[in-house]
């Protein structure tokens, strides 16, 4: 457990910053695409650290006699986790993907894909039933952020299968979900690295805000950026996501 913390710990740090430098750096330059793949390869491996975490003490709990009915509030930061771990991975995966099937978003209309979609949705459903069956301390963070796995899933089919307009619809594809990404970086170290670094103690509503706060910022924030890259290209669905309207989609 050690390796794998100080694993997580030293990757989340490294993508932490290196996020930062493809948001202002010019899209598709050299640090652009530099530092992507830096943050992409930190990304793989914090997630993975994250299952296989979730995976290590879930099987403590279940070896020390330990379920969902005699401790609600510790399974359900368990299933928080996995569920936060597996939408993120889809959404990062989604979101390097669109990079190869620049001009045909509908080639990636496969099974597994469609597959990978339905799971976030899944996720985010069996939050939702978990958090209203057992009625753990901290549902009202897994209420809060259960949204997330339907938009990551709901967003993928919708791109797959041709509907979406836009003529650059794969460029708001990859720049929303890799800010989703930085999205769950920022909230694991505000959680879980903030406290640590300057001792912070936090009590009442305002212990739940640091798992609340990165998505509040981060969801508007994509929504003005993804409307101001709109107005730019003047792209407000003239174009198509399928081969027939290819032109100019190939640069950002």
């Amino acid at each position: 457990m050690n390796s794998v913390r100080w694993t997580h710990v030293i990757a989340g740090f490294v993508g932490l910053a290196a996020f930062w430098v493809p948001i202002f750096a010019h899209k598709g330059g050299i640090n652009h695409r530099l530092f992507g793949k830096v943050f992409k390869y930190c990304a793989y491996i914090v997630l993975g650290g994250a299952f296989l975490s979730v995976l290590l003490h879930t099987g403590e709990a279940v070896s020390g006699g330990s379920g969902p009915n005699t401790a609600p509030g510790g399974f359900a930061f368990l299933m928080f986790l996995g569920y936060l771990a597996i939408v993120t991975f889809i959404g990062l995966r989604h979101g390097l993907q669109v990079l190869e099937n620049k001009k045909d978003l509908t080639a990636m209309n496969i099974g597994f894909n469609r597959f990978m979609a339905w799971l976030a949705i899944a996720a985010s459903t069996a939050l939702i039933i978990y958090s209203i069956y057992f009625k753990p301390p901290n549902m009202i963070v897994l209420f809060a952020l259960s949204p997330i796995g339907f938009g990551i899933g709901s967003g993928i089919l919708k791109a797959i299968t041709g509907r979406r307009p836009e003529g650059k619809a794969w460029f708001y594809e990859h720049m929303g979900n890799m800010i989703g990404t930085g999205i769950a970086f920022h909230t694991a170290f505000a959680v879980f690295g903030s406290s640590r670094i300057f001792d912070l103690v936090l009590e009442g509503w305002i212990a739940i805000m640091p798992w609340l706060l990165p998505t509040l910022i981060g969801v508007p924030g994509t929504a003005i950026w993804t409307r101001y890259y709109k107005r730019k290209f003047n792209d407000f669905g003239t174009g198509n996501a399928g081969p027939q309207n290819t032109e100019g989609r190939a640069q950002a």
